[in-house]
């Protein structure tokens, strides 16, 4: 079951590799027909760890597509990291 986040709320989302990428991750939303609706650079945490901080759009209920990128370079090789996963945004009503 996808996760689901109140419109307007502001969520942190993390990210963890197995080693330290070649620079801070990417993390990036999706809206209907994979629109890009924000990117930004995480905030590191530690060596392989990182976070989002990302606030729900207000106008525009429904499914969207979370992505963390980044890539580590091994003898000229380069290895992309990649995670994605879906959640809904709603606007619950009181009394919902």
């Amino acid at each position: 079951m996808r996760e689901q986040f109140e419109a307007g709320d502001s969520v942190q989302f993390t990210f963890v590799c197995s080693v330290a990428p070649d620079a801070a991750p990417f993390f990036a939303v999706y809206g209907s027909g994979e629109a890009l609706v924000s990117s930004l650079t995480a905030t590191t945490s530690d060596a392989t760890s990182y976070y989002a901080v990302h606030t729900m759009p207000s106008s525009a209920d429904g499914p969207y597509l979370g992505e963390w990128g980044a890539q580590k370079t091994v003898a000229g090789t380069p290895y992309p990291f990649r995670k994605r996963f879906q959640f809904n945004v709603v606007r619950m009503r009181r009394g919902d």
